[in-house]
């Protein structure tokens, strides 16, 4: 009824970890009724959640108390979202190096490059977040701005932008502010504004990657038309991981059914007039 072999079970009553509810003494038959059915269902479960049989056997004949036990569990609730996450980001992996197969292609191709133009943007009112961080480690920034979203309780009203402040490609590390423009609201420690002006941009198709190639370009098309560069450059993720559409912003999904030669990133900066 438990779906445990008979011999798993003998072996639990062996070491007092589910006693028998009755023995009958004649035939040495063990008897259990259905709180023992209860007490091996969670036995079960701990186990499944790699507590050791010595740790159940505490935690069910309550040699721990209240408040140790459930320091136990909440570790172990961490120790599982923590492998959850490496599981996330494999299956991610997998994913996409499926979809490069799919596309018979190179996973890293050279990118498709726009012509570079001016354009004008109007002020818009962000939440950002600034880390400095391994590059592998982005997603885990963009989740804590959606969560940083949700908590605020904000409407998001356009796509992510980012700035890297400083970058050290030897060690894949940099400073990265994350900034997602949401609907007028009061001013706040988060609270941030993208001021409007003329932007020189370039628009980028495919991986992040390969996003150098955008930058070089556009760097080039400055020094060309002899434009002066006001402030620090910016990608806004227009096509990519991050979803279009973002109904529920603490359980946001990347978007893995994007190939990444599909991805869409605007570069831009702003030049002074």
């Amino acid at each position: 009824m438990c779906n445990v072999p008979i011999k798993t079970i003998r072996y639990y009553s062996d070491i007092g970890l589910l006693e028998p509810s009755f023995i009958d003494q004649v035939t040495g038959y063990r008897y259990y009724d259905y709180d023992k059915m209860k007490e091996l269902n969670t036995i079960q479960v701990l186990k499944q959640c790699h507590f050791s049989l010595k740790e159940i056997e505490q935690i069910i004949n309550g040699k721990n108390d209240r408040q140790d036990l459930e320091a136990r569990l909440n570790k172990k609730v961490q120790e599982l979202e923590h492998q959850q996450e490496i599981l996330a980001e494999q299956i991610q992996n997998i994913v996409q190096v499926k979809n490069s197969i799919r596309h018979t292609e190179t996973f890293n191709p050279k990118p498709i490059l726009s012509s570079c133009y001016i354009e004008e943007r109007p002020k818009t009112q962000v939440l950002s977040i600034r880390e400095k961080i391994h590059i592998i480690e982005m997603d885990k920034l963009v989740q804590k701005l959606f969560e940083r979203i949700y908590a605020y309780q904000f409407e998001i009203n356009g796509e992510l932008v980012a700035i890297l402040h400083q970058q050290d490609r030897n060690r894949n590390i940099a400073d990265v502010e994350l900034l997602l423009p949401v609907k007028e609201t009061q001013e706040g420690e988060h609270i941030k504004v993208i001021s409007e002006g003329k932007y020189a941009c370039i628009n980028v198709k495919g991986p992040y990657s390969e996003l150098h190639f955008g930058y070089s370009r556009l760097e080039g098309w400055l020094t060309e038309k002899s434009l002066q560069v006001e402030g620090a450059f910016m990608e806004q993720y227009i096509k990519g991981l991050i979803p279009t559409e973002v109904i529920n912003p603490i359980n946001i999904k990347p978007n893995m059914e994007l190939h990444p030669n599909d991805f869409l990133t605007k570069v831009f900066v702003k030049v002074k007039n």
